[in-house]
C-alpha cells in the first residue's frame, strides 16, 4: 500500500479498524511527519518575513532615530511617606539609590525636590500585589 493510499483508509474511521497494527504505526508516523513539518516550514517562513520587515523597517527607524537628539531626564524621584523628620536620610538614600543606578557619584547628583507618584496602575492591581505579597510571608 503506498503512502498515499495508506493515509486515505487512516482518515476514515471506519476503513481504520482493519488495518495492521504496523500499517496504523506507519501511517501514524507519516501523519506526524507531515504536520511537524508543516509546522516547521510555516515557522521558517514566518522567521524569513520577520527578519525582512525588521530589515526594511530597521533602517527607517534608525534614521528617525538619529534625528532626534536626547534631551536631558530629570529625575522624579517617588516617596512612600511624606514625612519630614528623616528628610536628609531620606535624600542621602535616593542619592545613592540613583548613583548606583546612573554609575556616578553622589557629587554629581542634586536632588531638588521629593514629590510622592500615584500609581499607574489602578487600586484592586494594587491590592492584589499587596495581597500576594503578604500571604508568601
Amino acid at each position: 500500500m503506498t503512502t498515499t493510499e495508506l493515509l486515505a483508509v487512516f482518515a476514515n474511521p471506519e476503513t481504520m479498524k482493519a488495518l495492521s497494527i504496523s500499517d496504523k504505526l506507519s501511517a501514524g508516523l507519516v501523519t506526524t511527519v507531515l504536520g511537524m513539518g508543516i509546522t516547521f516550514a510555516a515557522l521558517i517562513i514566518l522567521m524569513v518575513i520577520i527578519s525582512w520587515m525588521n530589515k526594511l523597517l530597521g533602517k527607517s527607524m534608525a534614521v528617525s532615530a538619529k534625528k532626534v537628539a536626547p534631551a536631558p531626564v530629570e529625575a522624579v524621584v517617588p516617596v512612600a511617606a511624606q514625612t519630614r523628620e528623616n528628610d536628609n536620610e531620606l535624600v542621602a538614600a535616593i542619592t545613592t539609590a540613583l548613583a548606583v543606578s546612573l554609575q556616578t557619584s553622589t557629587s554629581n547628583i542634586v536632588i531638588r525636590n521629593i514629590e510622592k507618584v500615584e500609581h499607574g496602575t489602578p487600586r484592586w492591581n494594587r491590592a492584589g500585589i499587596i495581597e500576594q505579597m503578604n500571604s508568601r510571608l
